[in-house]
């Protein structure tokens, strides 16, 4: 099991103890260390592979919820942003630069470290932070910014 040309070290698992190749009763896992390709096996019911899939499945449904919490927090506060660049006097746009500022530190910060792209949960969260919603009772009180 060879991925893009890089090296493949098998590991056994201290608690199953399982070898290669993936039957009806093994599972194999992959994964990148230090560029090195890791690969496990583990009898199905293993508790280090059991548990190593809890919190794959988990991880996942994090990503999935924040994913869904920005695509819900995404439009309002980007429509905020928009309406907030056109009203304003260029003077008046301190809280668009510390907005841009933030996104492209945390650009910066993946580009850096190769993590790619700004993702968009973070971009909603900026922009909500920068650029909140405004209810009701806040705009009759006055207190919009």
């Amino acid at each position: 099991m060879t991925t893009s040309g890089s090296a493949t070290v098998t590991r056994l698992c201290p608690t199953c103890r399982a070898t290669g190749p993936v039957t009806d009763d093994t599972v194999g896992t992959l994964w990148i260390e230090n560029g090195v390709t890791i690969e496990q096996f583990h009898a199905a019911d293993c508790a280090d592979y059991l548990a190593q899939h809890a919190r794959l499945m988990e991880g996942a449904e994090r990503a999935r919820l924040a994913e869904e919490r920005a695509r819900e927090l995404f439009p309002g506060a980007h429509a905020r942003f928009q309406a907030a660049v056109q009203a304003l006097p260029a003077e008046q746009a301190s809280p668009f630069a510390a907005a841009l500022a933030e996104l492209v530190a945390l650009q910066a910060r993946r580009f850096h470290g190769h993590g790619g792209f700004v993702p968009l949960p973070e971009w909603a969260e900026v922009l909500d932070r920068h650029f909140p919603a405004v209810s009701d009772t806040t705009r009759a009180s006055g207190r919009v910014r």
